[in-house]
């Protein structure tokens, strides 16, 4: 065999064993790349969806608070029509004081104006649920009320912990510290040295980080005053339904006239729609802080 042949062999053999090298390091490179890359995939379609979803609760919380608005709005238009009639009786029988009657038209206007405008609110949002939640535009699905707020869960809120949590869970402060400018945009991070990139980025991550913790702060304040006004519609309810009950009463032996006790009802009606929506906006603050402390960002304007 010739001693030059051996050589070429040898030559060949560590040739392949560089290039299987070579492979085998090209290929783990892609992996990581890959498992990073389905990670930030996965990360952002979780992000979307739970975007989704909190922008869908609060559309159905919008949506019920304005479906309890309206049962006044309609018993405030049977006020304002019955008042009326008994104006235009009154006045044909020469016994209506004058402007009474254009009084009673002109809030039996206003009645009819903030009832239509209610519906055309509801008969748009009733379109964007059924849009989100695959109905479409014109679908007609059973909407089932919102659950009531759990009170008894704020006393073991722990804000402090839960704003690390929010920290570590944002994803927009993920994003940030993953991205090789961290929040710098495309142009900064071109025109930027590698360690002036590195400061930036460790500066803007920890503002972020600090105004999400105020951000949580806030929200659970904004808990704290949901609950305070909770707990006053829910005494001023209590006082509404002594005297409706009381106007039942009046009404079945006579003490009481259709008028006066339509506005009774009225009354008691909107102290019921007070105490919903303070309900409702509390669940929607327990949501909010909820949501944040999962990493959505949350607005707390």
């Amino acid at each position: 065999i010739d001693p030059s042949d051996i050589g070429d062999a040898q030559a060949e053999m560590i040739a392949n064993r560089v290039s299987a090298k070579q492979m085998r390091s090209v290929a783990a490179s892609m992996s990581r790349s890959l498992d990073v890359s389905s990670k930030s995939s996965d990360r952002t379609l979780k992000q979307s969806l739970n975007s989704l979803v909190y922008n869908v609760q609060s559309l159905m919380n919008q949506y019920e608070q304005l479906v309890s608005q309206r049962t006044v709005a309609a018993k405030s238009l049977e006020v304002a029509e019955t008042a009326k009639q008994i104006q235009q009786t009154m006045e044909a029988q020469g016994m209506a004081v004058s402007g009474d009657v254009p009084s009673a038209a002109a809030q039996l206007a206003s009645a009819k104006s903030t009832l239509s405008s209610l519906d055309g609110v509801l008969g748009q949002l009733h379109k964007n649920l059924c849009y989100f939640t695959g109905y479409g535009n014109d679908g007609n699905p059973v909407i089932g009320p919102v659950p009531s707020a759990d009170v008894a869960a704020i006393a073991a809120i722990d804000v402090n912990a839960d704003k690390e949590k929010a920290v570590g869970n944002n994803y927009e402060l993920i994003s940030m510290r993953t991205s090789t400018g961290g929040g710098m945009t495309d142009l900064q991070v071109r025109t930027t040295k590698t360690t002036t990139q590195t400061k930036n980025k460790l500066r803007n991550v920890e503002y972020s980080e600090d105004t999400l913790r105020s951000n949580i702060q806030t929200l659970y304040d904004t808990i704290l005053e949901q609950k305070a006004a909770y707990d006053s519609a829910a005494t001023a309810l209590q006082s509404a339904q002594i005297t409706w009950d009381a106007a039942q009463i009046q009404r079945q032996n006579g003490s009481l006239s259709q008028i006066g006790y339509l506005q009774q009802e009225l009354a008691y009606l909107q102290a019921q729609s007070a105490f919903d929506c303070a309900d409702l906006a509390l669940q929607q603050a327990m949501q909010n802080y909820d949501w944040a402390v999962k990493g959505v960002t949350v607005s707390t304007e």
